[in-house]
């Protein structure tokens, strides 16, 4: 935006001015996968803005998810699919095999498989190296808490009191530690063997060899564990419990394309999707394609068909259809879950369909009792640790945190109605609970979850990242 900032000269009797660009700042309260690529867009769709990006506890870019030092922990997305731009599918590939030191990874099929995620976190890590040098970004490693907004500005401010004055605000806060267990008496979550954050090495580091371990959970947080501890020599009893016992499902061996039905279910409801993904599936195995193949041909589209869907259509898929999704979605590369299976069919690995109902912690060890799924029955397990892999807490309403609580009682942001997030506009500008645009805030990746449904996986986050800088910029020019 061009301003007039002062009067030059006269020439001739005539008044002439010069103007300047008004700088702009825009500053993005996250630095994982999301808050730094859109940083790296703002800075390279124009050189009039300045960025300032906070970031908390894990490294830049890598987040919690890349963050990982074991080569056991696989991406779950094939790497032909993992390029941190949409515009350049084999800048993640081409990365890897242009790397002697991966040279054990630089297979023909290289698009399709599934590498560690140690080595995205590599490839991450050098790609915002070569943008942190720009001199207009600058990296602010706090815990923002606070935000205040006036006079056209926002002002975030940090635990230690530092305040940032910025004209744009982008929420890429990512992940937050799963909710506690719901017990009628949580005292026992107190205790040193209980740990809240599945996302750090104290209990491993906790662990002996031979004890007894409950893992509340049997998604991909879950296997990651048990993948760790295996590999770690752990040779005790690891228990995994979930309201219906589900666990991901593999990727298919066969990597066979299936047609796109998108004008089929698209704007249909959440019967008339479902019964055609099933038929789907059917025609499938009629000609020895692989249902993983149908699932895949949907995936690109979930967000137009979830957007498209009703309030009532989409509380039945929370409530029945979204366990089966994921199971089926949130695959695991074939190795992770041929070896599950094995620590399953072995016995040390058993998965409960239940719920936690309640725990007693007895000196170093806890009671926990399990009410099983569709039986009245109460299994009573004896483990020495246990470790919540529920997966992050989604509900802005229940969360514990300073700076939504903060964002919620100025009402710049309001919880989704589906607790699954904020509200917001497609283009990711947030909405305060009169579903009224709130100027110049956006958001990403999950705190979209309601609106998108589908917006954690890097081929998500990478567009969202990429359209909320294009429609910042596009608001200043």
């Amino acid at each position: 935006m061009l301003i007039k900032t002062a009067i030059a000269w006269s020439v001739h009797g005539r008044i002439s001015y010069f103007y300047v660009l008004e700088m702009k700042t825009i500053c993005i309260i996250g630095g994982g996968f999301s808050g730094t690529v859109t940083a790296i867009h703002l800075l390279q769709k124009s050189s009039d803005v300045r960025v300032k990006l906070i970031n908390h506890t894990y490294p830049l870019v890598k987040g919690v998810a890349y963050s990982t030092g074991r080569m056991e922990h696989l991406l779950n997305v094939p790497a032909g699919k993992m390029s941190a731009f949409a515009s350049l599918p084999d800048h993640f590939t081409d990365w890897v095999t242009a790397k002697p030191e991966y040279k054990q990874f630089h297979f023909p099929t290289i698009r399709h498989s599934f590498l560690p995620r140690m080595i995205y976190g590599k490839y991450l890590e050098e790609l915002s190296a070569e943008h942190l040098k720009n001199e207009r970004l600058e990296i602010i490693r706090s815990k923002a808490v606070d935000v205040k907004s006036a006079n056209g500005k926002y002002v975030i401010i940090t635990e230690n009191d530092h305040r940032i004055e910025s004209d744009f605000l982008v929420l890429a806060t990512g992940n937050f530690q799963p909710a506690p267990p719901k017990l009628k008496d949580p005292s026992a979550l107190s205790s040193p063997n209980y740990f809240s954050n599945p996302w750090t090495n104290d209990f491993i580091e906790k662990l002996k060899p031979d004890e007894s371990v409950l893992l509340i959970g049997s998604g991909l947080t879950m296997v990651d564990y048990v993948l760790t501890l295996v590999a770690e020599g752990f040779r005790g009893k690891i228990y995994s419990v979930s309201p219906r016992g589900y666990l991901p499902e593999g990727h298919s061996e066969q990597v066979t394309a299936y047609p796109d039905f998108l004008e089929e279910i698209k704007g249909k409801g959440l019967q008339s999707v479902f019964s055609s993904i099933i038929s789907h599936v059917q025609k499938a195995a009629e000609k020895n394609i692989p249902w993983q193949s149908v699932i895949d041909s949907v995936r690109p589209h979930a967000k137009t068909v979830w957007m498209g869907l009703s309030r009532k259509d989409k509380q039945q898929f929370i409530s029945h259809v979204r366990h089966i999704w994921g199971v089926a979605r949130h695959r695991l590369p074939l190795d992770a879950h041929k070896k599950i299976r094995e620590l399953m069919q072995s016995g040390q690995l058993e998965v409960i369909g239940g719920r936690l109902q309640a725990l007693n912690s007895i000196n170093d060890s806890f009671e926990a009792f399990i009410k099983l799924r569709r039986v009245q029955d109460v299994k009573t397990l004896a483990v020495s640790k246990i470790v919540n892999c529920t997966g992050p807490q989604i509900n802005f309403n229940e969360l514990n945190e300073a700076l939504v609580k903060s964002l919620l009682q100025q009402d710049l942001i309001s919880a989704d109605e589906l607790k699954m997030g904020i509200r917001a506009l497609p283009s990711g500008n947030a909405l305060n609970s009169k579903a009224e645009p709130v100027p110049r805030l956006y958001a990403l990746g999950s705190l979209l979850r309601g609106l998108m449904w589908e917006t954690t996986a890097v081929p998500d986050l990478r567009v969202n990242a990429e359209n909320v800088a294009a429609q910042i910029i596009g608001s200043i020019d």
